[in-house]
């Protein structure tokens, strides 16, 4: 009581929110590792500014939530999308079969043999975390219903990791991989690599697309909370990706940088 906002050094963005003259609601901040709600209401009699009520409500638990209900999400629009590809392809195959094209079949299922067992196999003696290895699969398949190819490096190497650090790798590879993915989607060939490096005292990830790159003039407030380059009112809480991911590397000791190199590269370190 009696202390400016200055004095009890509060975070900038919630000394601008307290401070806006704007009715807001159900505006969401993240502030250190808690994810909170802020609604602010000014009061007034007759012509009279009485001041404003500003709430805050801790939404952390349900943010986690979320995120292993987008996880979940994820793993069910990989089943979708791998139903509907399957689908596809037993229909190429039958018509080849009516049309007596047998040495057609024999090379189409080949060819998806190949393709679908290339990932897999890279996946699988690449990145010996399942919990990772499987969200790289899935994020595939959802890209490759996309049109969009994503591809693993193949000096990636990733040994198994406690589940803490499994989680937090899932968080950071899956939202940098987010945001490849909808930094690409409307662009012709499009392509995304990732890579997984695991030294000895750190893991580093790149993921980089030949999308059309990060504005010069933003590229430095990306990984602000809240920060977007999609429609803020869309529902889903979007700009908070990029934050939690440089918020998951600095809790490990790293941290998380974008530049443009024919496209969007991230690069993300987590201390061991």
């Amino acid at each position: 009581m009696g202390r400016t906002l200055e004095e009890l050094n509060v975070a900038p963005q919630v000394t601008r929110a307290l401070l806006t003259q704007q009715e807001e609601a159900d505006r969401q901040f993240l502030i250190g590792e808690r994810v909170l709600v802020f609604n602010r209401m000014p009061i007034s009699r007759g012509e009279r500014d009485l001041g404003s009520v500003t709430t805050f409500r801790d939404r952390t638990e349900l943010s986690r939530l979320e995120q292993e209900l987008g996880n979940t999400k994820a793993t069910s629009d990989m089943l979708r999308a791998q139903t509907h590809e399957f689908a596809n392809q037993l229909h190429a195959i039958s018509g080849l079969i009516k049309l007596e094209e047998y040495g057609e079949v024999e090379r189409f299922i080949e060819g998806v043999s190949l393709s679908r067992s290339q990932l897999f196999d890279s996946v699988s003696t690449s990145i010996e975390d399942p919990t990772v290895a499987a969200l790289l699969i899935a994020k595939a398949s959802v890209a490759s219903e996309r049109g969009i190819q994503l591809e693993l490096n193949e000096e990636s190497r990733l040994s198994r990791c406690e589940d803490a650090l499994a989680r937090d790798l899932t968080t950071v590879v899956g939202n940098l991989t987010d945001n490849a993915i909808e930094a690409v989607t409307q662009i012709r060939d499009a392509h995304i690599q990732i890579t997984i490096e695991d030294t000895d005292s750190q893991i580093a990830i790149t993921v980089a697309d030949n999308g059309p790159g990060i504005d010069d003039g933003v590229i430095e407030e990306i990984f602000a909370q809240g920060f977007s380059t999609k429609d803020h009112h869309a529902a889903g809480g979007r700009g908070f990706g990029l934050a939690l991911a440089r918020l998951v590397c600095q809790r490990h000791g790293g941290r998380v940088m974008a530049r443009n190199d024919n496209g969007a590269l991230f690069t993300a370190t987590l201390a061991k």
